[in-house]
């Protein structure tokens, strides 16, 4: 049986940025498709920067784990800085963010990390739609397609995202 590493267990325990903003500037809602976990992403933006960002999640302990990091460390940071490189070096980076603090997850528990992603990029659609920046959206329209791929992850290498580059 597989050990979760220990940071897991404390976000699960210990979650941070729970709840929602009220009047929050942009939502994204993910409703994982392996295993039908819900998070959601709550964002306060001000000029593109991502002033607070907090999580409801109704899943396992490493989808809560995961967006309790992930909020943490999108905080302060422009997300023009966070959407800048290629594609994958995006999607790698963002992925990236939870899997490096959270340490090694078990094949059966790739899928939770990808799924916060995919909340964050449909909420900082949301926010760009309305204020419509064709640039940044059609980014995350080619984005959210390499983040799937992540979903696959553990399964079989032939789906890894690295053979899909």
């Amino acid at each position: 049986m597989f050990k979760f590493p220990d940071q897991v267990i404390q976000h699960f325990k210990h979650p941070q940025n729970v709840g929602e903003l009220d009047h929050p500037d942009a939502v994204g809602t993910v409703d994982n498709p392996v295993c039908g976990d819900v998070t959601e992403i709550y964002l306060r933006i001000n000029d593109g920067v991502i002033q607070d960002a907090r999580f409801k999640s109704f899943g396992c302990a490493v989808t809560i784990a995961s967006a309790s990091v992930f909020t943490g460390k999108i905080k302060g940071n422009d997300i023009s800085g966070l959407l800048s490189g290629s594609d994958q070096e995006i999607v790698k980076r963002l992925v990236g963010l939870i899997e490096d603090d959270l340490g090694e997850l078990p094949a059966a528990k790739l899928h939770c990390p990808p799924a916060t992603v995919q909340a964050f990029l449909g909420a900082v659609t949301g926010y760009y739609r309305s204020r419509p920046d064709i640039e940044i959206i059609s980014r995350i329209e080619r984005l959210m397609p390499l983040v799937a791929r992540y979903y696959k992850r553990g399964e079989r290498p032939e789906d890894s995202p690295s053979s899909q580059s």
